[in-house]
């Protein structure tokens, strides 16, 4: 995380910690993380002492970490429990079925996989990982891995079909990506996929009106912040977790809530 993003986090904490007891309802936040494997934290990778630090943080805050879509649920409804938190991972690589999602179940913790289906019918590499010499560390998980860590109670979402930049794609291409994609995951697991998360952020008021249309009830951006009942379920905020646990201290106290207007920029190009 940038110096000066901490700065105003830590600067707008009080703010914010004040405004959730003001709150009548409690509100929702969404975390995420992408790859978990033994190296330190660098860009996409959350080495594994990091990532059971993030969770030791969940644990001393008495973070009560619900399944996604209970969690939306019971946002809407008015009923979520103090610190309600939900956890994420996107692009459905192969250490989140070995590393992470043990770790997960050691603490009995839910959390939901976004998975990027082309994947599911062949070798798929992301352009950002061309560079990387170690293939086992950017491996993604394989159909068989996703269905025995769905059994396990690892809830599945849809990444896409190709992991694209949803806002600029025509409205037949667009309908192809988040429809193929929740068709596949239905297919694989033989149960309903309700949940999408917009590839590296990307959304608009057509991307959101297409996920409707395609069957999607909740929808995860990357627009940070607390989710509050006003939040519309294809909108949700989430942070993805940075290496310093007193980082992720200031995002459960919603002190990026108010950073909202930047990632409403940020949002109408690639991050």
């Amino acid at each position: 995380m940038k110096a000066p993003t901490r700065a105003i986090a830590r600067t707008l904490r009080p703010l914010a910690r004040t405004g959730r007891r003001l709150r009548r309802q409690h509100g929702l936040t969404v975390i995420g993380w992408h790859r978990v494997d033994g190296r330190r934290t660098d860009g996409l990778s959350t080495g594994v002492d990091d990532f059971r630090a993030h969770l030791d943080v969940l644990e001393k805050v008495d973070a009560q970490v619900l399944p996604l879509e209970s969690a939306v649920a019971r946002l809407q409804a008015g009923t979520l429990p103090p610190r309600a938190v939900a956890l994420t991972f996107d692009d459905g690589y192969a250490s989140v079925v070995e590393t992470a999602w043990p770790l997960l179940k050691e603490r009995g913790l839910d959390a939901t996989l976004f998975v990027v289906t082309g994947s599911l019918v062949g070798p798929m590499r992301f352009a950002w990982d061309e560079g990387e010499r170690e293939p086992d560390r950017i491996r993604l998980a394989t159909a068989d891995e996703l269905v025995e860590a769905a059994g396990q109670g690892l809830a599945l979402g849809s990444h896409t079909v190709t992991h694209p930049w949803l806002p600029g794609l025509d409205p037949a291409l667009l309908e192809h990506e988040l429809g193929e994609s929740r068709t596949r995951l239905e297919d694989l697991l033989g149960r309903p996929v309700r949940a999408v998360a917009y590839p590296t952020g990307g959304w608009s008021g057509a991307v959101r009106a297409a996920a409707e249309r395609a069957g999607y009830t909740t929808g995860i951006t990357v627009d940070r912040g607390t989710n509050t009942a006003r939040t519309h379920p294809l909108e949700l905020r989430r942070s993805f977790v940075p290496a310093a646990a007193a980082d992720l201290r200031l995002i459960l106290d919603g002190a990026y809530t108010y950073l909202r207007p930047l990632d409403t920029w940020r949002r109408r190009g690639p991050a």
